[in-house]
C-alpha cells in the first residue's frame, strides 16, 4: 500500500519519480549483464523505446529495459473499482517498467541484485547489514513459479515486483536516498512496480497474448 491515498498527489509524485526511477532501475540491470554486476553498459534503444545492454566485452548481454509510461487514470480508476474496492492506496503500479530478460538464470541474477539493495516487508527486515539499500520490496507475486496455474491468465507468466523508494528534492533534481534515511529526511515515498519477463514471451504478447491474457483477467475480476 502507498502511505496515502490521494490519487492526485499519487499522480503528481508518480510524474516527478517516473524517469528518475527508470534510470534507478536502468543502472541495476546494466550491471547484470556482466560478471561483476558493474561493467554492462546501455548499447542502444529500439525504436520502441526499449534499453539493451552489453557485457563487458561489448557483446549483447540478452536483458532490456522496456520503460513503461505513467499509468493513464482512465486504467487506474478502472483497477480502483474492479479490484481494490476504491481503496487508493492500493495503487502502485502507477510508476512501471518492464525487465526483458533473455532466460531464467538472468531472472534470478536480477532478483538477486535487488534483494541485496533492498529491505524487505512492512517490518522493514534488510537482507544485509551495512544499510545501504535503497529500495523496499513490498510485494512479490511470482508467475514463473511451477505451482502457478497458467490457465489463469492465458499462458501468461512473468514476476512482478512492488518496489518503494525515498527521495528528497535537491536542488530541483529527485535524489534516492537509503531506506534507514527515510525518517530522519522526510523523505516523499511512492511505490512502483517492475515486471520480468523472458523476451520470448514478452514477443507473443506484443502479438496478442497480452490481449488474450487482459480479457481472461476482466472475466475474473467481473
Amino acid at each position: 500500500r502507498q502511505v496515502h491515498g490521494d490519487i492526485d498527489l499519487l499522480f503528481r509524485e508518480a510524474t516527478t519519480v517516473n524517469e528518475p526511477f527508470l534510470d534507478l532501475i536502468s543502472a541495476v540491470v546494466a550491471g547484470i549483464g556482466s560478471t561483476d554486476g558493474r561493467g554492462g553498459n546501455q548499447i542502444g534503444r529500439t525504436r520502441s523505446g526499449t534499453e539493451e545492454f552489453s557485457g563487458e566485452s561489448g557483446e549483447r548481454a540478452g536483458i532490456a529495459l522496456k520503460r513503461g509510461p505513467i499509468k493513464k487514470p482512465a486504467r487506474a480508476l478502472q483497477k480502483l473499482v474492479r479490484l481494490y474496492g476504491r481503496d487508493v492506496a492500493m495503487l502502485t503500479d502507477l510508476v512501471r517498467c518492464t525487465v526483458l530478460a533473455e532466460d531464467l538464470r538472468q531472472v534470478e541474477a536480477l532478483m538477486a541484485t535487488l534483494e541485496a539493495r533492498s529491505v524487505v516487508g512492512l517490518a522493514g527486515a534488510a537482507n544485509t547489514s551495512d544499510g545501504e539499500e535503497m529500495f523496499r520490496i513490498t510485494a512479490i507475486k511470482n508467475r514463473f513459479d511451477e505451482s502457478y496455474d497458467d490457465n489463469k491468465s492465458g499462458g501468461y507468466r512473468d514476476l512482478s515486483l512492488s518496489v518503494e523508494v525515498g527521495w528528497v528534492m535537491l536542488d530541483g533534481m529527485v535524489s534516492f536516498e537509503r531506506v534507514r534515511d527515510w525518517e530522519s529526511l522526510q523523505c516523499q515515498r511512492h511505490i512502483c512496480e517492475i515486471q520480468v519477463r523472458l523476451q520470448s514471451q514478452h514477443h507473443e504478447i506484443v502479438n496478442g497474448l497480452h490481449t488474450r491474457y487482459v480479457e481472461l483477467r476482466n472475466q475474473y475480476n467481473g
